[in-house]
């Protein structure tokens, strides 16, 4: 049977909002010539269907889903017998600037990993929540419906390069090891790529697509977050011996980077968060 909810609407436009949510275990055929006014999300839980939109004529197979933008035309139909689909449509004050923000196309499709659940479980959650009725305000779906769109971000993928959470598994190792060895200045570009036993060239191409920097930025950024929870924590410190527990040689050059990248000195940065002993760097 079709389920199709259409959730309570609060008074004020909430920054995402639900405007339906439903499932289709028998999809029928679907043209649009002027789209839908809101964002609209069909994803295929069953079977396998097609949809053409912005140019494109994308097989739909499970594991697969599309977004598009308001007003954009469109046509989808099953392929192959039935064809069962799960649908969000939505718009809110924020939703366009958020899709944006992600830098999806204005129909944009995405594929998951068979083993990648959440999407689907989160899908299905957000249903089951709406068909309760338990959430008058709209605000649960509305956080749900922002956890949902970060989970296309992280776990499908819009090319045909693995997921974000595919490719932060590939360096995890690398990561977990940082977190606890940052400390050592003799740390560099070697050391690292050697974690992963690959080039150091491979190393900063896999940190630039993951962070948009390189693996050694990536080091000096997590020491200065160190260094941001040890200076009002620890306040008995010195500058300078906070700067060479976090993996710097010498506290000119800590301060320097830490002034560079938060705008401010360290000494600055301590009194800022409840520390107000005056100290010198030795």
């Amino acid at each position: 049977m079709k389920r199709r909810i259409v959730p309570s609407s609060p008074a004020e436009l909430l920054p995402l909002q639900v405007e339906s949510i439903g499932v289709s275990p028998e999809q029928e055929k679907i043209e649009r010539p002027h789209g839908y006014p809101y964002f609209h999300w069909l994803q295929t839980l069953g079977g396998e269907g097609e949809l053409s939109a912005n140019g494109h004529t994308w097989r739909m197979a499970v594991h697969s889903g599309v977004l598009l933008y308001p007003g954009t035309p469109h046509r989808y139909e099953a392929k192959n017998g039935s064809w069962h689909t799960g649908f969000i449509t939505f718009h809110g004050s924020m939703a366009a600037s958020l899709v944006q923000s992600f830098g999806w196309n204005i129909a944009e499709r995405f594929q998951w990993e068979a083993g990648t659940s959440r999407i689907f479980e989160t899908l299905d959650d957000m249903l089951t929540l709406a068909e309760s009725g338990g959430d008058p305000s709209g605000w649960q779906l509305s956080s749900d419906l922002y956890r949902f769109l970060t989970l296309l971000r992280t776990d499908a993928r819009t090319d045909n390069r693995p997921s974000i959470s595919k490719r932060l598994e590939h360096v995890q190792l690398l990561l977990d090891w940082l977190e606890t060895s940052f400390a050592d200045p003799g740390i560099g570009l070697t050391e690292m790529a050697a974690k992963l036993d690959i080039g150091e060239r491979q190393l900063n191409e896999k940190f630039r697509e993951l962070f948009g920097q390189t693996a050694y930025a990536y080091l000096i950024q997590l020491r200065i977050r160190k260094a941001k929870e040890w200076l009002p924590s620890r306040p008995d410190w010195t500058v300078r011996r906070i700067g060479e527990a976090v993996g710097f040689r010498d506290a000119s050059h800590f301060v320097a980077t830490f002034r560079r990248k938060e705008g401010m000195t360290p000494e600055t940065y301590r009194k800022l968060h409840g520390s107000v002993k005056d100290e010198a760097l030795g």
